[in-house]
């Protein structure tokens, strides 16, 4: 199989050396038994013929400012099956103006038939291509606000860590390049083979979620300075029981004109973000200190321990033990 890796300037190094080194561990899988060194199962050609482009054949600068050369210009390229787009960390939406020619060369590839597989954030090309229109997709978790806003049409799924519509596959945020590259070793070797990429490679096969990975972000730069001091007071009070009627009594408005408000200033209810606001309080406090879970709820205002537990395995993906034992910080 033909493959093609994509780079750009101020593409993410690690996404490039990545689809690399997995499908270079396929072909090396294929042919040798690494329990038997000296046992060479093949002499044929690799099961993937890696090729590293750029669209004009000349080295690029990567995020952080490690140069890669590619192999050869995409121009060059008539004919290929699959072809990986890097992420692009977190300056993609300043790069993608300068991508027009990554873009327009992704339509014509597609249109012959070629495999596309964005990695983290190059999810924003392929979806500027109009390629990800009406198909299932994801991103960065961090860049899904921006990319639901800027590809409504979409199919956006920012809990997974891989999409796979076809001839269009997705993954999320970073590390979980290596969930697609395992995907794409299934998809067109075999499971047998990904499994023990996985194994030499020591990466889970596990499905994941991005979600336990995920912070929400309260907007706070709007121009309603009176919502922007009930959001502020919100923070500083999770710890006591909240009624909506009483903030509204307090700050000077109606209950209805406190909700319209808040939504159009934040985009969320007053309700939604304050159990987003208790949420995240809740994640901190799992991972900064030993207090057991009911103790956390009545610190972020909730009665019911079990109602509460209930939510936040809803919301984050993982019951609050668990999530301790990923993300803990404090020293063993």
């Amino acid at each position: 199989m033909n493959v093609t890796l994509l780079m750009a300037n101020q593409c993410s190094s690690t996404s490039v050396a990545a689809a690399l080194e997995f499908f270079e561990t396929a072909n090396v899988l294929h042919h040798y038994s690494l329990d038997k060194p000296a046992r060479q199962h093949a002499n044929g050609a690799p099961l993937f013929r890696l090729q590293t482009a750029s669209m004009d054949g000349l080295p690029v600068a990567c995020t952080g400012g490690l140069r890669l050369t590619p192999d050869l210009a995409a121009a060059d390229i008539h004919s290929t099956e699959l072809i990986v787009v890097p992420g692009f960390m977190f300056n993609i939406l300043g790069v993608l103006p300068q991508l027009s020619g990554m873009i327009e060369w992704l339509r014509q590839h597609h249109q012959q038939g070629s495999y596309i597989a964005s990695l983290c954030t190059g999810a924003f090309v392929t979806a500027q291509a109009g390629l990800l229109d009406g198909r299932s997709a994801t991103t960065h978790w961090a860049f899904s606000e921006q990319f639901a806003r800027r590809f409504p049409q979409v199919k956006l799924h920012t809990e997974r860590t891989v999409t796979d519509d076809g001839q269009l596959l997705c993954s999320g945020g970073s590390t979980s390049s290596s969930d697609l590259l395992l995907h794409l070793i299934r998809k067109f070797a075999s499971p047998q083979l990904a499994a023990e990429c996985a194994k030499k490679l020591l990466v889970d096969v596990a499905a994941r979620s991005q979600a336990p990975y995920a912070s929400t972000t309260f907007k706070k730069n709007h121009s309603d300075a009176e919502i922007l001091k009930i959001q502020i007071w919100l923070e500083s009070h999770l710890n006591s029981p909240i009624q909506l009627e009483q903030v509204a009594e307090r700050f000077g408005l109606s209950l209805r004109n406190l909700i319209r408000r808040f939504k159009d200033a934040t985009e969320q209810t007053p309700m939604q973000y304050l159990q987003e606001l208790r949420i995240e309080k809740a994640k901190l406090l799992l991972e900064s200190s030993q207090a057991a879970f009911d103790q956390i709820t009545l610190q972020v205002g909730y009665e019911d321990g079990n109602s509460f537990r209930r939510l936040f395995k809803q919301r984050v993906g993982l019951a609050p033990i668990a999530y301790r034992k990923r993300f803990t910080t404090l020293r063993q």
